[in-house]
């Protein structure tokens, strides 16, 4: 393969992780190998979707040195790793999949696979936890990869690590161990419950009931429509399904609207808009794990990378109150709402998406680490690096 065409590579793999949601923003990368000595990989902190083959960078597998103005990924020792232990490897990606992030935070060494997933060997190994791009990941990711018998390492707290001999059976792993995760997950609530159903809804009930020692039933408030808002010039919208409300913020009173479906809804976004100035749209999420993980009222906390460093250092979980919300929202971009599923802030729509994205996975991360018995949230210390750099630089960069 010729440099051009690894780095084309590259680029239509970077569109593919994004559309298949193996990875939220920026997180996750992608390398091709074009010699002994070299691969290309996707460059630091840039939306993949906008990526040109004169944006991907080659770099040295020996002593990961580069040349040009382009930063590569951080991520890129790990990848470099794969290289030089597999001569085979033509093709690695690092995601961030829900399934597979979910069982980076179960405080496990590995994970059983049957002989469904023969690119996964006979277990998967899952790699110490170190701060992305450190000395220390590096190491945990080597270690890992020594003892494995197949093409994909879990990376604690973070996601993963596939590759394979080309583009086509690096997905292949991926899509392999996105399966065999979430029939581990399955596995364990079955083994716990006795039950035999796959139904997340219901192994997220009974999560919470482990989690927190109580049987909670499901809240008819969370039988909703899904919406989202926008600021404008004047005020904000508020769409729900294919009704939008135009609300000017000079002339707003909740007087106007009570008694109506979504004055709540009206009223907090109100003052969400008026008391910070950062945030532009708002995305209600309600998806399983989130719906669920609303109504057992607690702090939740990071458990993986991406979800300290997009969402913050941790998530309230508030009534549909505004004051409450407002107070929530000012260390985090995101706030649980107790029974109702989550509000997801940013600057931008695709910023609340991204939101939106790691918070689902926290939450299923939460639902399984509560399945082997054991919650370890990331130190504060590390989540307040983690966000700090994001806010400060990763945030900046498209």
């Amino acid at each position: 393969m010729t440099l051009r065409e690894a780095k084309e590579a590259v680029v239509l793999a970077g569109r593919k992780l994004v559309e298949t949601g193996l990875i939220a923003r920026t997180w996750g990368n992608v390398s091709c190998r074009v010699s002994d000595t070299h691969f290309v990989i996707t460059p630091s902190g840039r939306d993949y979707m906008s990526l040109t083959p004169d944006d991907i960078v080659e770099v040295s597998v020996s002593d990961l040195s580069y040349s040009g103005n382009i930063k590569p990924s951080s991520e890129k020792g790990i990848h470099a790793l794969v290289y030089k232990t597999y001569p085979e490897a033509g093709f690695v990606i690092h995601t961030h999949q829900s399934y597979a992030s979910a069982v980076s935070a179960m405080v496990l060494d590995s994970i059983d696979i049957t002989g469904e997933f023969p690119l996964l060997g006979d277990r998967v190994i899952c790699a110490d936890y170190g701060l992305p791009g450190t000395k220390k990941l590096r190491r945990g990711v080597e270690k890992a990869l020594a003892r494995s018998s197949g093409k994909a390492v879990i990376m604690k707290n973070h996601g993963a690590l596939c590759f394979g001999t080309d583009c086509d059976e690096a997905f292949r792993v991926a899509h392999e161990l996105e399966l065999s995760c979430k029939r581990f997950i399955e596995g364990q609530y079955k083994k716990l419950s006795g039950g035999s159903s796959t139904d997340p809804v219901k192994i997220g009930w009974f999560a919470i009931s482990v989690l927190t020692g109580k049987n909670i039933s499901l809240s008819d408030s969370t039988n909703m429509d899904p919406w989202e808002s926008e600021r404008t010039e004047k005020g904000f919208i508020l769409k729900v399904k294919d009704r939008i409300t135009e609300i000017d913020s000079a002339n707003f009173s909740p007087n106007d609207h009570a008694g109506t479906k979504m004055a709540d809804e009206l009223m907090v976004l109100n003052e969400i808009y008026k008391n910070n100035k950062n945030i532009n749209n708002v995305i209600h999420s309600d998806s399983v794990w989130v719906r669920v993980l609303s109504h057992a009222g607690i702090m939740l906390r990071p458990l993986l990378d991406d979800f300290a460093q997009i969402a913050g250092t941790s998530v309230k979980t508030t009534h549909m109150d505004p004051g409450e919300i407002i107070k929530a929202l000012k260390s985090s971009s995101a706030v649980l709402l107790r029974y109702s599923g989550a509000l997801c802030c940013g600057v931008s729509r695709d910023d609340a998406a991204a939101v939106s994205m790691v918070l689902e996975k926290n939450c299923m991360a939460y639902m399984a680490s509560a399945l082997s018995g054991r919650i370890e949230p990331i130190s504060l210390l590390e989540c307040k690096l983690m966000r700090f750099v994001y806010l400060n630089k990763y945030s900046k960069l498209k």
